[in-house]
């Protein structure tokens, strides 16, 4: 009874000892996972493509949002490479990052058009909308004057007349930030030229209240309403005689604005 006995202790040692091999083995395993992620990402956001390319010859199984993150660090990094490299590994072209920005989001808002260029075949969604404000990538690349990437995204069929939370559309957000070209490829594009925010202000009445007279002579080539009053009376006129832009008061004076 007695051997029986310590061969019965010894047999739950024995399983005691597999069963910690078993969990320290677990646990190994997930560290070097947890490795392998962060230097992927971290190859990525570096630019390291040789990094990336021997850890997705090396590793075999990798998660999807493994991938992912990597993927939407290489799109800030602006590596086409290393996106393509992911996106042949699986990644997703329309995944979300932490910020609420879609890797095309992403991508046109650093106007990075050879990434867009890349990502919009692959069915990227061109309408897409960050989380918190509901910004377009056209609005993101018209605010910023990323003219390649507006070039790529109007020829995907953007929706031009998309709002942001503050209901400002890519036109108004170029027009306020004078960018000319920008307004200019908009309006050509087919964009509502009158198109007003909830007090009333248009894309010429954000012009002339910066005083920006090369998108205000865009706009007025384009046959923009002179005379439109926001819910407080002011028209494009009034808004640049109170902000003192004289040369483009003038210039709305002389095309017929009262």
């Amino acid at each position: 009874m007695s051997d029986f006995r310590i061969n019965c202790f010894k047999a739950v040692q024995y399983v005691g000892y597999l069963f910690i091999l078993v969990l320290w083995a677990v646990a190994a395993r997930a560290e070097v996972v947890e490795d392998i992620d962060e230097q992927l990402t971290g190859a990525a956001e570096k630019g390291n493509l040789p990094m990336v390319k021997r850890i997705l010859e090396a590793t075999h199984v990798l998660s999807p949002e493994t991938i992912n993150a990597a993927l939407f660090a290489g799109v800030r990094k602006g590596s086409r490479p290393i996106v393509q490299l992911l996106l042949d590994r699986g990644g997703d072209a329309n995944y979300r990052g932490d910020n609420g920005y879609t890797v095309l989001i992403q991508a046109a808002r650093d106007g990075r058009a050879n990434l867009v260029e890349l990502l919009l075949p692959l069915g990227a969604e061109v309408n897409a909308t960050a989380s918190e404000t509901n910004e377009t990538p056209l609005i993101l690349a018209a605010k910023r004057d990323r003219r390649d990437v507006m070039d790529l995204l109007i020829s995907a069929h953007a929706d031009l007349e998309a709002r942001r939370n503050d209901g400002m559309t890519a036109l108004m957000l170029a027009a306020r930030g004078g960018h000319q070209m920008a307004v200019h490829k908009l309006i050509e594009a087919g964009a509502e030229i009158n198109a007003q925010l909830e007090h009333g202000a248009t894309p010429l009445m954000l012009a002339a209240q910066h005083g920006h007279l090369g998108v205000i002579y865009v706009l007025l080539a384009a046959n923009a309403d002179l005379n439109i009053k926001a819910s407080n009376g002011a028209t494009a006129l009034t808004l640049a005689t109170a902000h003192r832009h004289n040369e483009a008061a003038e210039m709305l004076r002389k095309a017929g604005a009262r």
